[in-house]
């Protein structure tokens, strides 16, 4: 039997279209799966940043209170230390000021000028290197050496003037 190559032609036209529809089909599938592929990896990566930048912020929290609560023991265990050591150098100044005097020793005291004072307290912390560790205690440290300064050009500018006024001022 002989076959007409027309409708040969025209019975292999369904078995092409179909091929063609499933490599169509694939190629469209196959980009529709990368895309919602793409866009999963995107909001995963999106939630895990947070995630991470989340966990970030609690250590530092964490790590920031523990360092607080740290300082805040190695200052309670040094400022006994410091406080002996400035009393003690307090009361060597008593007795050498009171030694030339009759006053009691609180007279002697009251009459040792902030100045002073500040002086002998910038001298145990200048001694004392480990208690400027903290940004706080560095700053306290510096506005009390920046008020002893300011005190010293007050006394050499005005000199006794200053110091007689504020006794007499203090005296009221």
């Amino acid at each position: 039997m002989q076959t007409n190559p027309f409708a040969e032609a025209v019975s292999t036209i369904p078995g092409i279209v179909h091929q063609y529809t499933n490599q169509q089909m694939n190629e469209a599938v196959t980009v529709v799966v990368q895309i919602q592929t793409d866009r999963l990896r995107d909001a995963y990566q999106r939630e895990n940043d947070v995630f991470l930048r989340t966990i970030d912020e609690n250590m530092t929290k964490i790590i920031k209170e523990q360092v607080k609560g740290q300082v805040k023991e190695q200052v309670s265990r040094i400022l006994p230390r410091i406080e002996r050591s400035v009393n003690a150098q307090l009361e060597a100044e008593v007795l050498t000021r009171s030694s030339h005097s009759s006053r009691t020793s609180y007279a002697v005291a009251a009459d040792l000028s902030e100045m002073e004072l500040k002086k002998i307290l910038i001298k145990k912390m200048e001694g004392n290197k480990p208690i400027q560790r903290s940004d706080e205690q560095r700053n306290l440290y510096k506005a009390l050496v920046e008020a002893y300064e300011a005190d010293k050009i007050i006394l050499d500018t005005y000199g006794e003037t200053v110091i007689l006024k504020r006794r007499r001022d203090d005296d009221d």
